[in-house]
């Protein structure tokens, strides 16, 4: 019997085209799958993109004044003679002493105008905000009431919850020794501070719509919006202020209070500077 062979030569022939085509078939499949593990790897984590995680590092837009809130606040007489003073010494190159140029707890300004990267930690119970200048750390306690013995501080006691995707933190508790700005706006013991804390789509920035209730310097309350954007990377550095201010830096400055005095200082006498740090009470200060 005569066996047609040609059907057998066109498979074997046939089979080299098939293996190419299988191959160039898994060589796709791999490269689509390459490419999708490159794009999950290249988006943000779930964390950035959900509204209600604050986590990481943010600064201020470099829009924002880290030292002004503004000059035109609803002043009661007291607070606009305290921001005029202010001004007219500026304009003389002379600056009033602050809690920020005396390395004393800024509270209410560090909180509005952080001069450096501020870090946020978040747990269901609590939102940590931990500033590197001027290295202060302040506690939001989520769905707690403020406590009934509040004990006020600089920086006041601040408790939060969300409506919706925003986080409302509401801050009392005040000492009356901080100021609003480097200007030294004041604010008094009755202040009340809401801040309406936004992250947007992207999640790289935080909007901070903050209202002043203020009836011991200021006629009405008022709002301002400070606007934060995210520095993935960046990790806080040492501010090295408080420990060591030498006495001569401050012989420039004109003191109004004495609790923004420091602590702490080396003392310098004919120009040069102490062995040892001289620390006192800050109401022992003269």
């Amino acid at each position: 019997m005569a066996i047609d062979r040609s059907d057998m030569g066109a498979g074997r022939r046939s089979a080299p085209l098939r293996w190419a085509t299988a191959l160039a078939a898994v060589m796709l499949m791999s490269a689509v799958s390459s490419g999708r593990a490159a794009d999950a790897s290249q988006a943000p984590p779930a964390s950035v993109m959900d509204p209600h995680n604050f986590e990481g590092t943010w600064t201020d837009l470099p829009t924002n004044s880290p030292f002004l809130l503004g000059i035109d606040l609803p002043y009661k007489p007291a607070a606009q003679n305290i921001a005029s003073n202010h001004l007219e010494l500026f304009k003389h190159g002379h600056a009033a002493a602050s809690a920020h140029l005396t390395c004393r707890p800024t509270g209410v300004q560090g909180v509005t105008s952080p001069k450096g990267p501020v870090l946020i930690l978040q747990t269901p119970e609590k939102l940590v905000f931990v500033a590197e200048e001027d290295r202060e750390v302040r506690k939001v306690f989520l769905n707690e009431p403020h406590p009934q013995d509040l004990k006020p501080s600089y920086s006041g006691d601040s408790v939060a919850h969300w409506e919706g995707n925003t986080l409302v933190i509401d801050s009392i508790g005040y000492n009356g020794k901080g100021q609003l700005d480097e200007v030294g706006n004041p604010h008094g013991m009755q202040l009340h501070m809401i801040q309406r804390l936004t992250k947007s789509g992207n999640g790289n920035t935080l909007t901070n719509v903050i209202t002043f209730d203020d009836p011991e310097y200021y006629a009405k309350p008022f709002t301002k919006t400070r606007t934060w954007q995210r520095i993935s990377g960046v990790k806080l550095d040492d501010y090295d202020c408080a420990e060591n201010p030498r006495s001569d830096l401050f012989d420039v400055l004109t003191w109004e209070h004495d609790w923004f005095q420091p602590t702490c200082q080396f003392q310098v006498k004919d120009g040069v500077v102490a062995d040892k740090i001289l620390c006192v009470a800050p109401n022992k200060k003269q």
